[in-house]
């Protein structure tokens, strides 16, 4: 699924980079 291979790959690049959006994407 197109979808889930970028919300990972999104998910792990932005991870470190925007620590605020580990709280958006826990929700």
């Amino acid at each position: 699924d197109i979808f889930s291979f970028k919300f990972e790959d999104f998910t792990l690049e932005n991870y470190e980079a925007w620590p605020h959006i580990k709280g958006q994407v826990a929700v």
